[in-house]
């Protein structure tokens, strides 16, 4: 069941009823919801979420970005690549350094329409190699997906990284090369099989 705090929300049926993006299909203990704090850098003084910018640079956030965070309705989607930045907080992936190690995938909707947080700052970040998970879009990065696969061939694994706006893509470059998953099954282009990396 999901939280959903945008003002009128609990009598819009279309709002309550929204699916979960990233869902634990085969986990046996390998994978955890790991419970991490936002970065304070996402929060701003009125203490509404504050969306990452392309023009972000630290100091003012953690990581410099090249491009905006995904957001769907105003919101940052279930399923988007997580970093560590000091103590126990996370900030959205930039994809824009090879040397920053990817620490998992957001589990549940930040801020918009979709928000389940509100005033708290307590998030969970799916984690554990070898885990499996179901993404439904818009988690991931689709554009040119199916393509590569099919280059890929029998028995070739593609692997995602975490791209410029923070979600999972294939393209290792302008993002990050740090491998944060590879394709089990591309369904369609509304849901995609994972095996974590991280």
């Amino acid at each position: 069941m999901q939280t959903i705090y945008s003002p009128g929300a609990a009598s819009n049926i279309s709002v309550t009823a929204q699916k979960r993006l990233i869902r634990p299909t085969l986990t046996q203990g390998n994978s955890f919801p790991y419970p991490v704090y936002l970065d304070p850098s996402l929060r701003n003084s009125d203490g509404s979420i504050r969306i990452p910018l392309a023009a972000d640079a630290t100091p003012t956030y953690p990581l410099t970005r090249s491009a905006n965070a995904f957001t769907y309705e105003g919101s940052i989607v279930p399923g988007t690549v997580m970093v560590k930045t000091t103590n126990e907080n996370v900030c959205v992936a930039s994809g824009a350094n090879s040397a920053i190690q990817p620490m998992g995938l957001l589990g549940q909707w930040i801020g918009g329409t979709f928000d389940n947080l509100g005033q708290n700052s307590e998030i969970s970040v799916w984690m554990g190699p070898d885990s499996v998970y179901d993404l439904l879009a818009p988690a991931w990065n689709d554009t040119g997906l199916a393509a590569a696969i099919a280059a890929a061939g029998a028995g070739a694994q593609v692997l995602l990284y975490a791209g410029t706006d923070g979600r999972l893509t294939y393209v290792a470059s302008p993002g990050s090369q740090v491998p944060v998953a590879r394709v089990i099954q591309r369904w369609s282009n509304a849901r995609l099989t994972i095996q974590s990396l991280i």
